[in-house]
């Protein structure tokens, strides 16, 4: 009952999407996953795209991504016009294997990294970070690793950005939608104005 009452509180408000609620929520996850700024979006991949774009990643970059992951995520990259370059997962956990993005990461420069954590198992990001150059922007795919966490540190905060998903069959869901974690207030501005359709 008391969740009906908090939708029907909703659409009194008359502000379905920016309102007081959404504000809260944002603030409220930011604080829970451990990073300075949240921004809701409708979608995982809805927040994959904008994060590529906020990143300043274009049709002339290379981004990985594992071999092994939702379509979305490849998406996501095809959106911006980008190219994707294909690492194998490990198959003992299903995400992106260390070994072979630095084997990737001997024949190509790529400018950008989505790493997926697979099914709730965080990739091992202290030893991917460690492979790829300091500049290489960091998109993490955190759609279903909510409340995963590396030494108390939690996905969606080793990255530039991080980006997860409310759709109903994940840990948690707002019927359809997603965030998008950040620590750089630049970019956490320029995906404000991105989801609501200014450049």
């Amino acid at each position: 009952d008391s969740e009906f009452d908090k939708v029907v509180n909703v659409l009194k408000s008359g502000i379905l999407v920016h309102g007081q609620e959404t504000l809260s929520f944002e603030t409220e996850f930011a604080e829970f996953i451990g990073s300075d700024y949240a921004i809701s979006v409708n979608s995982c991949t809805a927040g994959l795209h904008l994060s590529l774009i906020a990143n300043g990643l274009t049709s002339q970059s290379k981004i990985a991504v594992p071999s092994l992951t939702h379509v979305a995520t490849v998406h996501a990259v095809e959106y911006i016009g980008a190219t994707p370059v294909f690492v194998d997962i490990d198959p003992n956990t299903g995400n992106l294997s260390p070994e072979s993005l630095n084997q990737i990461l001997s024949s190509n420069v790529i400018d950008a990294l989505i790493p997926v954590h697979y099914l709730g198992l965080p990739c091992d990001m202290p030893k991917i970070k460690k492979l790829i150059p300091e500049n290489t922007i960091i998109i993490e795919d955190c759609a279903l690793s909510l409340d995963a966490h590396i030494n108390n540190k939690r996905t969606g905060t080793f990255g530039n950005c991080g980006c997860f998903s409310f759709y109903p069959v994940k840990h948690m869901t707002t019927i359809e939608g997603g965030m998008i974690t950040t620590n750089d207030i630049d970019i956490a501005n320029r995906l404000r104005k991105l989801k609501a359709f200014g450049y």
